[in-house]
């Protein structure tokens, strides 16, 4: 759990769930109560999105040196020297294909820890990408790799190539996932999540899986 930092004016924060609108600066900072809970209500400026108004109780911040120790990767291990056969070559190349990772769904979308409604919203929360549209295709891009520029690791070509990827699993695990919350019989959870799709193509999306 990411821990909740008091911020003042001038620092700099990330939105943890929001890492395509880039660096942010703290303009104002209040103290405010949210339901019994100390927080604060942040004005920040952010360099892809804007000023934007944060409560801290409900979207944690993280400042830019936590956020960027957080985001470092480690070195791969050398690989081992030992060519696959049969089905474990086939499954080597997925392995190596360059867009692995860009296709690979975020933990918050399949953590089985987490709540049916947690795993939901953050699959629900992916359909604000589109990937027609070249600035929204490389915002996802930001989100998913945590890099400040995926094209400098990935070509256009390949983040095309692993957004179309990512839409496949994405879907197949969203009808995935409404089939185990119907088995739960919460069937009220869906009725709520369904009203507050973040997106218009969220709440279609969800529709269609809720039919299948």
């Amino acid at each position: 759990m990411i821990k909740v930092t008091q911020f003042k004016r001038g620092d700099l924060v990330i939105h943890p769930r929001r890492p395509e609108w880039g660096e942010g600066v703290v303009d104002q900072a209040t103290s405010i109560s949210h339901e019994g809970r100390t927080a604060q209500r942040l004005i920040v400026r952010f360099i892809n999105h804007g000023r934007v108004t944060i409560n801290t109780a409900v979207a944690p911040l993280v400042s830019k040196g936590v956020f960027d120790s957080m985001s470092t990767t480690r070195t791969p291990s050398p690989p081992v020297r030992v060519k696959p056969q049969g089905w474990l070559e086939s499954l080597a190349k997925q392995k190596r294909h360059p867009t692995h990772e860009l296709r690979t769904l975020p933990e918050a979308m399949t953590d089985p820890f987490a709540s049916f409604a947690s795993r939901l919203r953050a699959t629900l929360d992916s359909f604000r990408f589109v990937g027609a549209d070249p600035r929204s295709l490389l915002d996802w891009a930001v989100s998913q790799t945590g890099l400040v520029d995926p094209l400098t690791r990935y070509t256009r070509h390949e983040l095309e190539e692993g957004y179309a990827g990512f839409v496949r699993q994405r879907d197949q695990h969203l009808t995935q996932l409404i089939q185990q919350i119907k088995k739960s019989g919460d069937a009220t959870l869906l009725d709520r999540l369904l009203k507050e799709a973040p997106s218009h193509a969220a709440r279609q999306a969800l529709r269609k899986a809720m039919r299948g």
